[in-house]
């Protein structure tokens, strides 16, 4: 093996092995909730989650409460760790944010994207998107009250986690 195959499968193993509170394909989805609603900047009233058939849990199985906490705790600035300040009061919470019927969560159409999370968080008249596509914490577009403020290609996540 040479040093340079040698480094690109070190590069990998570092860009694939990451810390994650739970399930990583649900703790995307909290983390591109946690997004969503820091761009909102006040507490979502209602949150619209589209998913990829790929994201297991689809069924709806524990995505509800990684929605709620990732909305009413969760922090992106810990990537795969969004939920790492979850109280048991905060779960309390979450459970109670889900029984109010606050977040629909639905397959997107005609999504030939393996891993895709496109999450609208809405309050008052204002409302926030996040997307994640291509990587768990690749963030391709965020938008604010239909400013957008990041519009990044999928492939240029691909690329970028090929590249580490």
């Amino acid at each position: 093996m040479t040093e340079t195959e040698r480094r690109q499968i070190i590069a990998l193993v570092k860009s694939e092995v990451i810390p994650a509170i739970g399930c990583t394909e649900p703790i995307a989805v909290a983390l591109c909730v946690a997004k969503a609603a820091e761009v909102l900047n006040k507490r979502p009233e209602k949150i619209t989650v589209l998913l990829s058939a790929n994201i297991p849990g689809t069924g709806m199985i524990g995505l509800p409460i990684a929605v709620a906490l990732g909305a009413l705790i969760g922090k992106s600035a810990y990537q795969l760790e969004v939920l790492k300040e979850s109280t048991p009061d905060a779960v309390e919470a979450g459970k109670r944010f889900i029984e109010e019927k606050r977040i629909h969560i639905s397959l997107k159409n005609d999504m030939e994207e393996k891993l895709y999370i496109e999450v609208c968080c809405e309050a008052d008249t204002d409302k926030a998107t996040a997307i994640i596509a291509g990587g768990h914490t690749c963030f391709t577009y965020i938008t604010r009250n239909g400013d957008i403020l990041l519009d990044k290609q999928i492939a240029s996540c691909i690329e970028e986690e090929d590249v580490l």
